[in-house]
């Protein structure tokens, strides 16, 4: 292995857009409300998170994923618990 590929060993891109299945369970930052309804953006995607608590805004929680749209990069998901709290 040259130099070169050991620094570069496990380097890769982060994806703006990732894609979820349904089923997933994933840790997202909740960043806002639409219409009484909280909202998680990953990168350029959003995650509608269903029965959040009314105070989830800026919160990391757990989410399943229930439905996802990869041409659209959207989806929902089902609130499952509060893990933290914003640094900000």
């Amino acid at each position: 292995m040259s130099r070169f590929d050991k620094f570069f060993a496990g380097f890769s891109f982060r994806d703006s857009t990732p894609d979820y299945a349904p089923g997933d369970v994933i840790e997202v930052m909740v960043t806002g409300e639409d219409s009484g309804t909280a909202v998680a953006r990953i990168g350029d995607s959003t995650l509608r998170v269903e029965d959040a608590p009314d105070d989830a805004v800026n919160t990391r929680v757990l989410v399943a994923v229930d439905t996802w749209d990869e041409a659209d990069h959207r989806g929902t998901g089902t609130y499952r618990e509060t893990v933290g709290e914003s640094a900000f």
